[in-house]
């Protein structure tokens, strides 16, 4: 996948070494909000190195709830610059179990400021890449002309999909790719349901 020009996915040791750590099913929530922290800010580096100074005055940070939201601060720490202001919106997606099929629950975004040209959308896993494709669908009919899109793992399904979801208009940085999904849309081998590990709501 890293030969397809608008997808990067990392090379860091450290983070292929924080993606291990996170494979563990029985991480307590703290824990696996301080690996996506840490996981983030790796990625962070690596999606904004060297654009800073051809980033716009005011750029749009869109984070994908609710699992984004591990993302955001981490993000915003690399993204926000004293030339580059940032505003962040929400979105709210979910699948459908059956169909697998993105549902949008969650849509505020105001008339867009003529200033923000570039969106970065946040969340951590691209497994069918439906819910991706869905967000940048939204971003581009809102006006935007580039997304860059950050994900920590992804399946090689799902880029795959994405990679011809408007190529002239995004980018792609994922930390791994992951070969498989289950019959459920879930990655495999994957980190399972990043929300619930996340928020702990899948503990009894």
């Amino acid at each position: 996948m890293t030969t397809v020009a608008n997808i990067r996915v990392s090379a860091h040791p450290l983070f292929q070494e924080k993606l291990t750590q996170l494979r563990d099913r029985s991480l307590r929530p703290s824990a696996v909000r301080s690996l996506v922290a840490q996981m983030t800010s790796i990625i962070a580096v690596e999606a904004t190195s060297g654009i800073h100074s051809s980033l716009p005055t005011k750029t749009a940070l869109i984070v994908v709830l609710r699992s984004g939201l591990a993302m955001a601060d981490p993000f915003l720490a690399q993204l926000e610059t004293e030339s580059n202001s940032v505003v962040t919106y929400h979105l709210g997606l979910f699948r459908e179990k059956e169909t697998l099929e993105p549902v949008e629950y969650y849509n505020k975004l105001p008339a867009k400021d003529s200033r923000i040209k570039h969106a970065f959308i946040i969340d951590p896993l691209i497994a069918t890449g439906g819910t991706a494709a869905a967000t940048i669908g939204i971003l581009k009919d809102w006006g935007v002309e580039k997304v860059t899109f950050i994900s920590l793992l992804a399946s090689k399904a799902g880029l795959e999909r994405l990679s011809n979801v408007w190529p002239e208009g995004t980018q792609f940085y994922v930390g791994a790719v992951d070969n498989d999904l289950d019959s459920h849309g879930y990655i495999q081998p994957g980190v399972g349901d990043i929300g619930d590990r996340l928020f702990g709501t899948n503990l009894s």
